[in-house]
Parts: structure tokens; sequence; C-alpha cells
């Protein structure tokens, strides 16, 4: 079910604008595993490298356009651990690869820079994007219309 049928059924759920799809997916839904990256993707590296269980990484890169915080290496270890999609807070880049990709990846634009290496983050705590709070357990709902935020799992009529 798209966003718009899903805001139709639930209008209270906040949503998220202005995010492009970079994945050959373009919809994605699942539960919210949450990461900070102060224009360092070190903690969303290490994150990627666990297994996934088709959770989605949303990553809060605080909209900055600065740095890249995912790209080809990183949304590869996405598929081989089975995250069901990452939603980037900030900029990817490696978009001419990532476009082919049997993922759903979605940010607010590229950027050729990488990330610093530093190690610095935040895993697993509430973030804070368009002044909507994003906790880890929610749930998201994205395509290419908006991105929905849930408290709890949505039960979609047809």
């Amino acid at each position: 079910m798209n966003t718009p049928d899903l805001s139709d059924q639930n209008p209270e759920l906040p949503f998220l604008l202005g995010f492009n799809s970079y994945g050959k997916l373009n919809y994605l839904s699942g539960l919210i595993r949450t990461v900070k990256c102060p224009n360092d993707n070190s903690k969303a590296k290490l994150l990627l490298g666990t297994p996934g269980n088709g959770d989605i990484l949303f990553i809060d890169g605080n909209a900055s356009s600065s740095v890249a915080l995912l790209g080809d290496n990183l949304a590869v270890l996405a598929l081989e651990n089975l995250w069901g999609g990452i939603v980037v807070n900030g900029c990817v880049r490696d978009v001419e690869v990532l476009k082919n990709l049997p993922i759903c990846i979605f940010a607010l634009g590229a950027c050729p820079k990488r990330s610093k290496k530093n190690n610095k983050g935040e895993v697993g705590t509430t973030i804070e994007v368009q002044g909507v709070k994003i906790d880890q357990g929610f749930w998201v709902y994205a395509d290419q219309n908006g991105i929905l935020i849930s408290t709890k799992k949505l039960d979609a009529k047809d």
C-alpha cells in the first residue's frame, strides 16, 4: 500500500518530505533502527555490518550536505546483511551504482565527498528530523510521495 493511502487511513501520522529515492526499489516499510552520524558514517557502517533482519536503518546526518553518509560499499553491505532499506537525513554518493542495487534508499541529496571516519555518532538514540521525533522501534513507510513515521506497525486495509 502506498503512503497516500496509508496517510488517508492514518491522518494523524507525521510525515517527512524532500527525500529522493536512490536505490532500485522505491518503497520500504519496517521497524526503524537509528544512528546519528555527524558527518561521520562509522557507526552506520558498524550497524550495516550486522544482521538487519529486514529492519530499516535511519541515518540522521542532521540534513548535512557536507559529506555523503552512504555509498555503494555500505549499500552492498546492507544487502549482504539483509537490511530492509535505508533512510539518510543527509546525502549519499555513487548514485549511478545505487540505482542498480535491489534495495530502497532514500536521502535528501547526493554529494561526492566521503564522510569522516572518526567513530563519532550514536546508535539506537532518539533522533529528530523535520520536527518529527523518531525512536528506535518506531515504524517507517516510505515511497516517492513521502515518508510516514508511526509508533506502531500499521494494519494496512485495502
